[in-house]
């Protein structure tokens, strides 16, 4: 068709060209464009088509949208921790058994990689909060000086009881008075097990120091490496110990005394921030932004209905599935995705020489989508949705979605987005104005929007 055309052009001017030689101007283009349009029918439109082309180009602009079916690959670390059980025994009953030692280790790998069984029960507002800390750990085989080792060392004691009168002490991590010195704290994670108890009385169920210069910690909290380490009750050591037989030790009987100290050891603070005994005690945060503000601990509980303290905006109740809160392991589930990086940042900050193994995974995403090449936010009147378009690098940031009213009330709060095409009922939001907010699991905001949400009858 392009040559036939090219030739239409030359013989169409070479006519004008003889027409005027002559002194007469007979065009006969018409003529001529009907004659070819009956010999190649639909020749007008397609010679229209490429005129307009010549003499008006497009200018080449990227779709907002292609439909498209790509793999993105992107990489996970998993860090290996090698722990030591330090057990100190002055009679029979201290010395607990391997099997408690060896489920601890399961209870820290289940929960610090939320693979514990009662993740179900975390509530629908915090799910999208909770974090893999993507941090593992095994009892050490090689003990500093080479040699293979169960990772439990079992030492009897002169001292019947570490415990002290509302303190604590790091008496049992020396040898020379009577305890066990640590294995080199860069390399291991040191835990000691032993009598905590105070006149017979079981007050104090473990304690631990958060690493050397932390900046969530003031300095009267950071201790040198010979204390670096987790002190554990014999009696509250790993799930279903049998010795866990009153009131308060039967609250925390799942193993998680330790998950919550070793929490402390990787950086992080209660979640109220001991600020409870403070003036205003919701002025102090836990440095964690995805974690409510809160201003007192749990009394070993499980009290869903507490909201110790009321913020103006986005207000939530106490977080008391949270490891480091007071509340009773029945209770306890998560770690949320922020103290899964505060922790996370422990190590490669602070404990760099601690992993014995880093997991480098390589994972991939596979998209039979569309790819846009912006980010929007706008509603549908006509369908009663509103949608969120993303770039598909956008979802690697594991972004959420959070709607608000003009006077700062939360309408929809801590959506996960899966998908870079998102629509959202607004059914059951009234007309009205919104403010739509696309969080990162640092809580930061990466984009805002504001909506007018109607209804088309």
């Amino acid at each position: 068709m392009r040559k036939l055309l090219l030739f239409t052009f030359s013989f169409f001017v070479s006519i004008v060209a003889f027409s005027q030689v002559n002194g007469t101007e007979p065009c006969g283009q018409r003529e001529l464009m009907d004659q070819l349009e009956n010999q190649y029918p639909g020749f007008k439109k397609q010679m229209d088509i490429d005129y307009l082309k010549t003499v008006h180009p497009k200018v080449s602009i990227e779709p907002r949208r292609v439909k498209i079916t790509d793999t993105i690959y992107y990489y996970d670390t998993i860090y290996t921790i090698p722990v030591v059980f330090h057990v100190l025994y002055n009679v029979a009953a201290e010395n607990i058994h391997d099997s408690l030692l060896q489920n601890q280790i399961e209870v820290l790998n289940r929960d610090f990689r939320r693979n514990n069984a009662d993740s179900v029960n975390t509530r629908a507002i915090f799910k999208p909060r909770a974090g893999d800390v993507r941090i593992q750990f095994e009892l050490a085989k090689i003990d500093p000086t080479g040699k293979a080792t169960t990772g439990i060392v079992r030492k009897p004691t002169s001292v019947a009881s570490w415990g002290t009168n509302g303190g604590i002490n790091n008496n049992m991590k020396y040898s020379n008075t009577n305890g066990d010195d640590n294995w080199n704290p860069l390399k291991y994670l040191n835990i000691w097990v032993c009598d905590l108890t105070f006149k017979n009385q079981d007050g104090l169920l473990g304690f631990a120091y958060p690493p050397y210069g932390h900046p969530s910690w003031g300095s009267t909290s950071w201790v040198g490496g010979p204390d670096q380490g987790v002190v554990l009750h014999y009696k509250v050591v790993g799930r279903n110990n049998p010795l866990a037989n009153t009131t308060l030790l039967a609250s925390a009987n799942k193993g998680r005394v330790a998950v919550h100290e070793v929490g402390h050891f990787f950086g992080l603070r209660h979640i109220w921030a001991d600020d409870q005994y403070s003036f205003n005690k919701c002025n102090v945060d836990d440095y964690i932004d995805d974690t409510p503000l809160q201003g007192i601990g749990s009394n070993f509980d499980c009290n869903k209905n507490l909201n110790s303290c009321i913020e103006p905006t986005n207000d939530m109740p106490d977080m008391v599935e949270n490891y480091m809160d007071y509340s009773t392991h029945e209770c306890q589930n998560l770690f949320t995705k922020h103290q899964a990086i505060t922790m996370r940042n422990a190590i490669t900050d602070f404990r760099k020489d601690l992993p014995i193994k880093t997991e480098i995974i390589v994972k991939s995403r596979i998209y039979d989508t569309l790819v846009y090449n912006e980010v929007l936010i706008y509603p549908v009147a006509a369908q009663s949705k509103l949608v969120i378009e993303l770039r598909n690098q956008d979802l690697l940031d594991n972004l959420s979605v959070e709607i608000y009213n003009m006077i700062g009330q939360p309408v929809l709060e801590n959506q996960t987005i899966v998908k870079n095409f998102t629509e959202l009922s607004t059914m059951r939001f009234p007309p009205a104005t919104y403010i739509v907010v696309l969080r990162n699991p640092e809580g930061k905001v990466v984009r805002n929007k504001k909506v007018v949400i109607d209804r088309v009858d």
